[in-house]
């Protein structure tokens, strides 16, 4: 589809250069397609000259925003002199930074670290070191309407249902009203059926792609008390939602949950390729020499990004001023939600929401004329999810000022849809 805007002389070129070259199975479908010439804090400066408040952070990615000074600098220390790419080899970095997200974590039982490229990698692998560690057991439980990957086994327990004949699902409660009851009888009904033959239980804290629902209080720890009752390790997909996301550094915290193992990816190295799995030694030694390795995983330069986020996490206070401003963003949304009948529910926490909207035509429309809000200035949202929600998600850097113009700029777009 080719998308081209009014006065974008330079957009328009580039783009059209772009899908002249790369295949359109490249990237998801965005009905803005933001050409950029620079990024700066929580702002994209398009190639024609025009400056966005940037409601994506990538895609849950900068958590710290573009080009943070503090950032670059540490990355750059921690990173002098040593290759891009160290494949079985040890930097020190590499230590330092495992050791680091461990002790993060907190957890007594995640003593040990897996390192990957890519979110749904470090699903796979997670998934991979339980079934070594238990190798007579083949049923893995995900919950419906996730997304994990689109690759192997990630893929396999993404969505509603799988080609993996070895895959179970289990309901995800999509609003507050879900009785437990319903959520226990389905488990009880999974022991009963696959007594000793399961391998795990994989889940997100939040749907994310599905359009942003946060479930009851009450939901994870209801699965980790099962899993630990039946010795069944339980994977917390934290992929989208860690380093403060949800309000917590952590989603398990968040949610009140202490899982076996934890992946974590996106907002974890602030924009360099990098995730990781942090778990329990029994499950991530059960893979030997060679069952997780790959070319990139737990390289110098992703090892130093880790740990220049972290540095920068603390020492700015980012959790607790994200927490904040998360409160006023649900505000914020909850205004426009009261301003426009199109807007159906708004759904979430911390810094991360779904608008969702009366039908797909018009959740696109609103990506636009949120792009187009004025002359000079517009807010950058990425294609709907599901259809029809938009996901609301600004690095956790954002200002009170930058979500007031914000605001005010949605409230002026949003009156032409």
């Amino acid at each position: 589809m080719k998308i081209e805007h009014q006065d974008e002389t330079q957009g328009n070129a580039l783009r059209n250069a772009f899908n002249e070259i790369v295949g359109k199975g490249q990237d998801t479908f965005t009905p803005t397609r933001v050409v950029i010439s620079k990024a700066k804090g929580v702002h994209l400066w398009t190639a024609d000259g025009r400056r966005l408040i940037d409601f994506t952070s990538g895609v849950l990615v900068c958590n710290l925003g573009y080009n943070h000074k503090g950032f670059e600098k540490r990355v750059k220390a921690y990173s002098k002199g040593l290759p891009r790419n160290a494949y079985n080899m040890i930097a020190e970095i590499q230590v330092t930074a495992s050791r680091r997200l461990r002790e993060s974590i907190g957890l007594p039982q995640a003593d040990r670290v897996l390192w990957a490229a890519s979110g749904s990698e470090g699903i796979q692998k997670a998934m991979w070191a339980c079934l070594a560690r238990y190798p007579e057991r083949n049923i893995m439980v995900a919950t419906r309407a996730g997304f994990h990957g689109k690759k192997g086994l990630a893929n396999d327990v993404t969505g509603e249902a799988s080609a993996n004949p070895d895959v179970r699902w289990l309901s995800f409660p999509l609003d507050a009203s879900a009785d437990p009851e319903q959520f226990r009888g389905e488990l009880d009904a999974l022991w009963h059926t696959h007594a000793n033959k399961i391998a795990l239980l994989i889940t997100e804290p939040y749907l994310g792609a599905r359009g942003s629902f946060h479930p009851p209080k009450w939901y994870h720890p209801l699965l980790q008390d099962w899993c630990r009752r039946h010795d069944i390790p339980f994977i917390f997909d934290e992929v989208q939602a860690c380093f403060g996301r949800t309000g917590e550094m952590y989603a398990f915290q968040t949610y009140g949950v202490q899982p076996d193992m934890v992946v974590l990816g996106k907002g974890l190295a602030n924009g360099e390729p990098a995730s990781a799995v942090v778990g329990r030694g029994d499950l991530i030694d059960a893979l030997g020499y060679g069952g997780a390795s790959d070319t990139f995983s737990g390289n110098p330069r992703a090892c130093a990004a880790v740990c220049a986020t972290l540095d920068i996490m603390e020492e700015e206070g980012v959790v607790e001023q994200a927490r904040k401003t998360g409160k006023r963003l649900g505000e914020v949304l909850a205004r426009l939600q009261q301003q426009f009948p199109f807007i159906t529910a708004v759904r979430g926490e911390g810094m991360v929401y779904g608008v969702e909207m009366v039908d797909g035509a018009i959740a696109n429309r609103c990506v636009l004329e949120a792009y187009r809000a004025s002359a000079e200035t517009g807010v950058h949202f990425l294609g709907p999810l599901h259809g029809k929600v938009l996901r609301v998600s600004p690095p956790l850097v954002l200002k009170k000022k930058n979500l007031a113009e914000a605001e005010e700029l949605l409230m002026q777009a949003w009156e032409r849809v």
